[in-house]
């Protein structure tokens, strides 16, 4: 565990700002009960490290790379729960710890990396529950979830999983515990400030069930990959162990107890697999089968292939070690145009996000041409929230920046006294702008024939003047959730 989070604070100034990232610093600029599709507290860590320390990409990890540590730490404990001594713990905890889910999740600051770790630990704690029936662990259940509430909106999947395992399995008694209903009070009382912010806002967190279906598809292939991305997010380890996991929890005696987190992780797959969702979504109950399988294969005796087992994880430790000593991959070693969703999210975890400097140094130079008086009347408006959080983070001495995007969309839009945006768009937002102002020119492109989608590559600059209608009116209308990284040139 010290030995993985000291490889994973090494490497975690490496990458660039993934683009959520500095949306999460512009966030935590203007903090909020809630958000689109999140809770407020992603950006109030992203606040706090940029107080103790602004501009570092290290620090703004850190909780990323503790949940991390913690998603290690804990998959061994469930381990214990469920029986296994030290070969089985140590074996749990390599599975998770040289697992691409784990590595991936510490490079940056995300949702997934938080929401992910306090699943696991809600789990571990019900679990501990089962063998020691101390009902202060109940309480503390509910603290781990309604953290877990403030973060995503989607433990309610986790729990009803669990409460139709208990339900079928049992141990049935746990419905019947005073403590269980006052940690229900507790849960229920963290999560409406949240639920009013959606209900304030229109509901988008229903949209983007569909547009993140839409990004899967495109991105992975949908449900038909979702096999090959568990197995990518697992490891040659892991994905071992998971599967043993999942026979151990259905058919193993020894874990017998414990089988109602099957049912908790078959329902978590079949929301992924209905909803076309995120497969990392499945994160939290990552670690239980891990630890399942890792108790089946190394207790109460080693089992036959166990040799072949050590050999597995030393392979997967070794893919592990040079994944984080070798990625990113530096920008010279980029070849070919980035040209569609999957070559994307190839590119991302190849080498990163990159192109900000590029983007705000040619905002800023075009607004450095402005007269003081028409800066006094120009904002700028960006097509995505990448551009705005970027734009908000890394240039200086800008007019207000605004996006119509996600998230950036609920912090506010342009005045009735300006009316002149340098706009951050692509080609196809002509025919928008043309609709919402009387003149529109291009003032510049950046259009690297290798660079980032929507950043350095397919964006265009432009001017628009005079707005035919109020900023009321014209928001409604530009207000999207969905986030085109440049192939598709929509807005």
């Amino acid at each position: 565990m010290l030995v993985s989070g000291f490889v994973l604070c090494l490497r975690a100034g490496r990458y660039g700002y993934f683009g959520d990232e500095l949306y999460f610093l512009s966030a935590g600029r203007r903090l909020a009960a809630g958000y689109v599709d999140q809770g407020p507290l992603v950006p109030l860590l992203a606040r706090a490290a940029e107080w103790v320390a602004p501009g570092s990409a290290v620090v703004l990890r850190i909780p990323a790379v503790a949940c991390g540590i913690a998603a290690i730490w804990i998959c061994a404990g469930v381990a214990r729960e469920f029986g296994g001594g030290w070969a089985a713990q140590r074996l749990a905890a390599l599975g998770i710890a040289t697992s691409p889910m784990l590595i991936t999740a510490a490079a940056s600051l995300s949702t997934f990396a938080v929401d992910g770790t306090l699943a696991a630990a809600l789990l571990w704690i019900l679990l501990r529950w089962v063998r020691i029936r101390d009902d202060r662990l109940l309480l503390g259940a509910a603290v781990v979830a309604a953290v877990d509430l403030q973060v995503k909106l989607l433990l309610p999947v986790l729990a009803l999983g669990i409460a139709v395992g208990v339900l079928s399995f049992g141990p049935r008694s746990l419905f019947r515990r005073p403590a269980l209903w006052a940690a229900l009070v507790v849960v229920g009382l963290s999560v409406v400030p949240g639920l009013c912010w959606q209900a304030d806002h229109g509901w988008p967190q229903w949209e983007m069930g569909a547009i993140i279906a839409d990004e899967q598809r495109a991105a992975t292939g949908g449900v038909a990959g979702l096999p090959i991305q568990a197995a990518l997010l697992l490891g040659v380890l892991g994905t071992l162990l998971a599967g043993a996991g999942v026979w151990a929890l259905l058919r193993s005696t020894a874990v017998r107890p414990y089988r109602f987190v099957a049912v908790a992780a078959v329902l978590q797959l079949v929301f992924v697999v209905v909803t076309q969702s995120r497969p990392y979504y499945l994160a939290g109950v990552f670690p239980v089968l891990l630890a399942a399988g890792a108790v089946w294969w190394a207790e109460p005796e080693p089992r036959r292939w166990w040799r072949g087992m050590r050999l597995t994880a030393g392979v997967s430790a070794g893919i592990a070690l040079a994944v984080v000593l070798v990625l990113p991959l530096p920008r010279s070693a980029l070849h070919d145009p980035t040209g569609t969703r999957s070559e994307l999210s190839t590119r991302m975890r190849l080498f990163g996000v990159t192109g900000w400097n590029e983007l705000a140094a040619a905002v800023t130079a075009q607004v450095e041409t402005l007269t003081p008086s028409d800066r006094a009347h120009t904002v700028v408006v960006t097509r995505t929230y990448w551009q705005a959080a970027a734009l908000d983070d890394h240039a200086r001495d800008l007019p207000p920046v605004y996006s119509a995007n996600r998230g950036f969309a609920y912090f506010g839009f342009p005045s009735h006294s300006e009316t002149t945006v340098l706009y951050i768009g692509s080609e196809g937002s002509e025919s928008l702008l043309r609709d919402s102002f009387s003149e529109v020119r291009v003032l510049t492109r950046l259009d690297s024939p290798l660079g980032f989608p929507g950043i350095t590559r397919h964006v265009v600059l432009w001017r628009c003047d005079h707005p035919r209608r109020p900023w009321q009116q014209v928001w409604p209308d530009w207000r999207t959730n969905v986030l085109d990284s440049g192939e598709g040139t929509t807005r």
